[in-house]
């Protein structure tokens, strides 16, 4: 392994060890919910769609808040680009092949690969401009551990990726400026580049201003006098160039619009919420302050030692011009593109969060200073001052939730107007100082907030913090080694399974307490399979975990039958299989849950299991027809008709009763399945309607219909015995068969149908 290599492997290992220690292993955002969600729904069912983040998303009280939106089959949908949800794929399989990983752990290291991986990248490029290899190591260091890229590895959103895209995308086209190569390896690397670009439009469609800036970064050759301008006509050659660049971009864009034509219906609707309000709404100078210099959402606040770039560049531009000017376009399209957006502060996330694709390029401009303050004290000085307070920074919000202190300024300074500097708050928390939520945070880390890291969250725990600082400082002594051994070709293997190793073990700590058995409990609880749906936004994310084999849906619950936000999903949900899981936290036969009405309405009831703080109700959504007469009589209740139907799985029952004269009290009913010598195989007892119909509320030539299914093998010749008790008492009603003979032992026996 080459020297250069090796400073590559102690650089990623020393980061990721490094982020580790920030990793957390839950998704603290609903844009990493939504994306995490399609994954999920993607590779386990085929179908890109949210629906198990559905009752979360309804919690968002603006319409333009929520990631998800219906499509034209029913199924809620992710506003958000694909490109994330896509390179999320190999740790969810991952999580999926592997039982000693949950989802969500495993895709929280999503963020803290992504970010490592950007600094080598950054390296790599400092190095290309000959940059020494200790400034462009330090300068890497400076992107990944002392600007707010640190504290985003503990989150799920995808602008780290976006930085990670955009920094290949010119690593390729560097290549070909470098003069490298045939012709026809710069079409490669060009066309590198633009799939590198494509796939950034993936990630936010706005993005494609980005291919401009790549593409006269690749083919201007130099600045030119406008009577020079005819020059600059593209011959054979760069149009072939152009053509490897720019046709990923189209391919791109094409198989975006086909993705939304497939969900929306029109290419054009990627289903972000532009009629309610969502879209560029804000003043530019308002958002463009907000991002830069705002104590609230200020780059330089969240980034002090980013105030160097500003003298970096003036020096960069004169040691590597192209350079300089396209780190500048990059960082500054960063701001200009989201400036006027109507969230351009990012929401509840620890400074500018749409800012996080220019840090790199800004981290490049410091390299002048860093490899010239090898020679200066007074510049090292400020350097390492600058470099240190901006650690600081980092440290707060790597280790400390964005959440309480957002809480803070909503309890003291909401006042609901959407369209203010600072979406539903006092213009006055864009301008004051003391309102920062670096202050605040700070504040409340000194009143004893508790660290959000998962290795601190529940105590210390040594495992996970042996193993984050072994991958600091395991590169160091074995790089060393190897090269003396002349055994080089082991130190990147070596390295890469302790990489592994760590990573796994780091996830898998998170399979085990309170929320994991809590999960455990269901999976064990909702036996057999079927579509599952929480009507409760208790569970919130953790349904990520649920094993694949469920397909999982969730709503808000108390909603209305007619909720525009509820119901379809719903609706969707009953399409998707014949067997329904029910989990609710409401009581049995409460009026507000029509959810649970619906069913006991329409579907054949199979089992309820207690779940923690919720019951779990399962139906099979294929009742068998009433389709033979009966006649019995219970009391004044009459068995107007009843039918049965055996399938691989089970028996399916369907009794319709009738009432002869009103009722006074509410009575139960029984059914018990016996075997040819009338042993008990299987039994439910229970109130008509799971106890939304009951008798007392029956009037005269109304029918009521009960669906029930036993699930088994069950041997032929099984006979129906069925009968009503006074639940207060427990004496049956008395019982007469279809001719009006009374049956003494007052219950009925009803023949299974041939082939039953």
């Amino acid at each position: 392994m080459s020297v250069e290599n090796r400073r590559r492997f102690v650089l990623g290992c020393l980061l990721l060890g490094v982020y580790l220690l920030v990793y957390v292993p839950e998704v603290n955002s609903d844009d990493g919910r939504a994306l995490l969600a399609v994954t999920a729904a993607a590779i386990r069912h085929g179908a890109p769609e949210i629906g198990a983040m559905g009752a979360l998303d309804a919690l968002q009280p603006l319409q333009m808040s929520r990631m998800g939106v219906f499509g034209g089959d029913g199924a809620l949908y992710a506003k958000k680009g694909p490109t994330p949800s896509l390179a999320l794929t190999p740790l969810a399989l991952l999580a999926e092949a592997l039982p000693w990983l949950n989802l969500r752990a495993a895709a929280m290291l999503f963020n803290p690969l992504v970010t490592a991986a950007t600094a080598l990248a950054l390296y790599t490029l400092a190095r290309w401009l000959n940059f020494r290899p200790r400034t462009a190591f330090i300068t890497a260091l400076v992107y990944g551990l002392a600007t707010m890229a640190v504290a985003y590895v503990k989150t799920l959103f995808g602008e780290p990726l976006a930085g990670l895209l955009l920094m290949l995308a010119a690593l390729a086209v560097w290549k070909t400026r470098a003069g490298q190569g045939e012709p026809r390896s710069r079409r490669l690397w060009l066309a590198a580049s633009g799939i590198c670009l494509g796939l950034l439009t993936g990630v936010n469609l706005v993005y494609m201003l980005a291919a401009p800036v790549m593409g006269a970064f690749a083919f201007v050759p130099r600045f030119q006098p406008l009577t020079q301008l005819e020059s600059l006509w593209p011959g054979r050659e760069t149009r072939r160039n152009l053509a490897a660049l720019g046709l990923p971009v189209l391919a791109a864009l094409a198989l975006l619009g086909l993705y939304n034509l497939a969900r929306f219906g029109s290419p054009f609707n990627s289903g972000y919420h532009f009629a309610a309000g969502e879209g560029f709404t804000q003043p530019f100078l308002t958002g463009l302050y907000g991002l830069t210099i705002s104590p609230y959402r200020g780059l330089f606040w969240y980034n002090p030692a980013l105030l160097l770039a500003i003298p970096g560049w003036l020096v960069l531009q004169r040691r590597a011009p192209w350079a300089a000017w396209l780190a500048l376009a990059l960082a500054a399209l960063q701001m200009l593109m989201f400036a006027g957006w109507w969230s351009w502060h990012g929401g509840i996330v620890w400074g500018p969060r749409f800012l996080i694709p220019a840090l790199p390029w800004l981290a490049l401009m410091l390299a002048p200073l860093i490899e010239a303050a090898w020679m200066r004290p007074a510049l090292a000085g400020a350097l390492i001052g600058m470099v240190g307070l901006s650690v600081g920074v980092q440290v707060l919000g790597a280790l400390y939730s964005f959440y309480p202190y957002i809480g803070y300024l909503y309890t003291h300074y909401y006042t609901g107007v959407v369209d203010a500097p600072v979406s539903g708050l006092a213009d006055a928390v864009l301008t004051d100082p003391a309102l920062s939520p670096i202050i605040g945070t700070l504040a409340f880390a000194r009143a004893g907030l508790p660290p959000e890291p998962a290795w601190l969250s529940g105590g210390v725990d040594g495992l996970h913090l042996l193993a984050a600082l072994t991958l600091v400082v395991l590169p160091w002594p074995l790089l060393v080694l190897t090269a003396r051994a002349k055994v080089q070709r082991l130190a990147p293997l070596i390295l890469a399974a302790a990489a592994l190793i760590v990573l796994s073990l780091t996830a898998a700590r998170q399979h085990t307490g309170p929320e994991a058995e809590k999960l455990a409990a269901l999976e064990q609880a909702l036996q057999p399979l079927g579509t599952v749906v929480a009507a409760s936004s208790l569970w919130g994310e953790s349904l990520l975990d649920l094993d694949g084999r469920w397909r999982v849906f969730s709503t808000n619950a108390p909603a209305a039958p007619d909720d525009p936000l509820a119901a379809p999903l719903w609706d969707y949900a009953l399409r998707q299989g014949d067997r329904l899981w029910l989990l609710t936290w409401f009581a049995p036969g409460d009026p507000a849950n029509w959810q649970e009405r619906s069913l006991w309405e329409r579907a054949a009831f199979v089992v309820e299991r207690a779940v923690p703080d919720h019951r779990a109700l399962l139906f099979d959504l294929s009742p068998a027809p009433a389709d033979r007469s009966a006649g019995h009589r219970f009391g004044d209740i009459r068995l107007k008709a009843y039918g049965a139907a055996r399938s691989a799985d089970g028996l399916r029952v369907t009794l319709e009763w009738s009432l002869d004269a009103p009722l006074s009290g509410d009575f139960a009913w029984f059914v018990h399945l016996l075997d040819e010598n009338g042993a008990i195989l299987a039994q439910q007892d229970r109130a008509p309607q799971g106890g939304y119909a009951p008798t007392s509320g029956w009037q005269p030539g109304l029918t009521v219909t009960d669906r029930l299914a036993f699930l088994g093998d069950f041997p032929a010749g099984v006979r129906l015995r069925l009968g009503w008790v006074n639940p207060a008492t427990g004496e049956r009603l008395p019982a007469w068969d279809a001719d009006g003979a009374l049956l003494e032992a007052d219950f009925a026996l009803l023949e299974m149908a041939a082939g039953s």
